[in-house]
């Protein structure tokens, strides 16, 4: 089940582009940038005229992970999928959506419309903007990477996108950090995407090769982590027979903190800890990807040669896998 990594593309409020995320995993320092993070295509504008911005910030992203690692113009476009998860969507395209119904203005409540706002929105438009015809679905839940890998292995597909993307909401993100779970922590916007390959090749950066992950019931970014959690977030790592020279943890300055803590001691303890959420804040549902562009820029820096990255969903599991250098 082992995927390989061929490039990435991010958004983030401290890196917009593979380089800067290696600066930052190298101990470079960054500028957080304002909400909403202002970013530049490369895709042509009319291409995007009609698209919502969590349409665009997955497609930039897309875009710059699908130009690393030059696809070469003779794959078979229908052996690429595209795999991408998120915890809101297009929530900004949502709320105007829903403000239009809730006063009645039916006229606007058309289907290209309604298209816009739904999760998959973005699925779709990458796979148009790049041609890729196999399989593609989004994830509200879930992990994205041990999915494709699942996917390149039993054949489906030769090479996957895969990534995450969260859009900046000022009033979700406003009632957001108004909850407890979230308090001690910085919201903020992005994405993370990957090209996977079935097969290692000449730019290959790292590869991903175990997964593991548990339910916590809730998730702790957005109820207080039951007594239990410490001990499910160990069952997971358990799972794991040898010990990873680094975790890049879920940490984000909240109560959850502390349950992760407590299994990594009991678990890792001597492996180094790392919290790229002080870098790139906490994006919800696209915090376990981000992760994973840091932890792949810091394999490529020869910093370490196997991280675990760990991340929580929306829906409330915790999920973690072995990256590890080629």
């Amino acid at each position: 089940m082992t995927a390989y990594i061929e490039s990435v593309g991010i958004i983030s409020r401290c890196a917009k582009t593979f380089d800067e995320v290696t600066a930052a995993a190298d101990g470079a320092g960054y500028t957080a940038a304002a909400m909403p993070i202002e970013f530049e295509m490369q895709i042509p504008p009319a291409k995007m005229r009609r698209n919502s911005r969590y349409n665009k910030i997955a497609c930039t992203a897309a875009d710059n992970a699908v130009r690393e690692a030059a696809v070469p113009e003779d794959t078979d476009r229908r052996r690429i999928g595209t795999i991408i998860s998120t915890g809101y969507g297009s929530s900004v395209y949502y709320t105007q959506f829903a403000d239009t119904v809730a006063k009645g203005v039916p006229a606007l409540c058309s289907p290209a419309v309604y298209s816009g706002m739904v999760p998959n929105a973005c699925v779709g438009q990458i796979c148009i903007l790049n041609g890729f015809k196999g399989v593609s679905t989004v994830l509200t839940g879930g992990d994205p990477l041990e999915y494709s890998s699942l996917l390149l292995g039993t054949g489906k597909a030769d090479m996957i996108l895969c990534g995450s993307v969260e859009e900046y909401n000022e009033a979700l993100y406003a009632e957001l950090g108004k909850l407890d779970a979230l308090k001690g922590s910085e919201l903020s916007e992005g994405a993370a995407m990957f090209m996977l390959s079935r097969e290692k090749t000449g730019k290959t950066i790292c590869k991903v090769t175990a997964f593991s992950s548990a339910s916590l019931g809730k998730s702790p970014l957005l109820y207080k982590p039951e007594d239990g959690a410490a001990g499910i977030i160990y069952s997971v790592l358990d799972r794991y027979k040898t010990e990873p020279d680094a975790v890049f943890t879920a940490a984000n300055g909240t109560y959850s903190d502390d349950a992760e803590n407590a299994a990594l001691n009991r678990k890792f303890p001597d492996a180094v800890r790392i919290a790229p959420k002080k870098y790139f804040g906490e994006t919800l549902g696209c915090g376990y990807m981000m992760n994973a562009a840091f932890a792949a820029a810091a394999i490529k820096l020869g910093k370490y040669d196997k991280v675990l990255i760990a991340g929580i969903d929306m829906v409330g599991n915790y999920c973690t896998a072995i990256i590890g250098r080629v």
